[in-house]
């Protein structure tokens, strides 16, 4: 299965990071003629709680959900005043979390945009951050937002030839169709362990390690044929070393300003444990970052 564009979710603390993911979204749901809601969760710590803590607890969170829909209702007509056809807003009294598994229950949203930045490092560390909680739910392709507004021009699908990656790399293909999109996999070619033992000399290596870049060439002529990337001109962009080192150089290189991966959940232990591209995409480069979980 694939993910198509439908419904557009982005979430809102009122901070500059959430206004960035906003106007990301809002700028989506005008070119392809979606739907935008704003989505406020109460349980995520932000202005609001602040706000309580130093009325001393004098605001219920009555009080506190109408605040947040106001806000919500002001923004809302500032963004169809900007030419969005379409815009609603909820306020969630859970967390993110909760509210995106019921929207990828219900059928009810296909992408969910969030900022990538704004909170406390050390909280994040100890804690897990709102970003962190939400990529691990796993239940809709996730935007996080770095830069402003501004066309895509560079897109990078990044791909280890996966079904999940299969899925991202159509979502980026129909996310951003004027982008000059470069097909990325990064792989360390791994000695055969007969040679090694041999103590092969430097010819036979050089040998062995051209046959296995040409299988990666042909790997990733036939992803594209797939996807239909031929027709889009990706550029393919095959790299050796460290999946996540090697993106981050290349991200740099071609100054992305967006990076799409497939992703699939893992739990906090195994993720922090054994690394992973996508987490270390979602936290660590400068650009807009889409992940995209696999579809059952």
């Amino acid at each position: 299965m694939t993910w198509k564009l439908g419904p557009i979710w982005v979430g809102t603390d009122f901070s500059e990071a959430a206004n960035l993911a906003v106007q990301r979204a809002a700028g989506l749901a005008r070119d392809h003629a979606q739907v935008l809601h704003l989505l406020h969760a109460l349980d995520e710590g932000d202005w609001l709680a602040r706000v309580m803590n130093l009325m001393h607890g004098e605001l219920d969170q009555t009080s506190i959900s109408k605040a947040a829909g106001s806000r919500l209702a002001d923004l809302s007509r500032q963004l169809m005043a900007e030419g969005v056809a379409a815009v609603d807003y909820h306020v969630e009294m859970g967390s993110l979390g909760t509210a995106l598994h019921s929207l990828a229950k219900e059928g009810r949203g296909n992408l969910f945009v969030m900022g990538a930045r704004g909170e406390d490092s050390f909280r994040e560390a100890m804690l897990g951050s709102t970003a962190d909680r939400v990529l691990r739910n796993g239940t809709l392709p996730v935007l996080m937002c770095r830069r402003d507004a501004a066309p895509w021009r560079r897109v990078v699908l990044a791909t280890d030839f996966s079904t999940a990656a299969a899925g991202a790399c159509r979502l980026g293909l129909s996310l951003a169709p004027g982008a000059n999109h470069y097909l990325f996999h990064a792989s360390e070619p791994v000695l055969d362990r007969g040679l090694a033992f041999a103590n092969a000399g430097p010819e036979v290596r050089d040998a062995y390690h051209r046959e296995s870049w040409g299988k990666v060439a042909l790997d990733m002529n036939a992803f594209a044929g797939e996807l239909g990337a031929r027709e889009s001109h990706v550029i393919m962009a095959p790299r050796q070393g460290h999946p996540a080192r090697v993106l981050a150089s290349f991200v740099d290189e071609m100054e992305a300003d967006l990076v799409v991966l497939g992703a699939r959940p893992r739990a906090r232990w195994e993720a922090n444990l054994l690394g992973s591209t996508a987490l270390f995409a979602s936290s660590r480069l400068g650009c807009d970052v889409l992940l995209v979980p696999q579809q059952a």
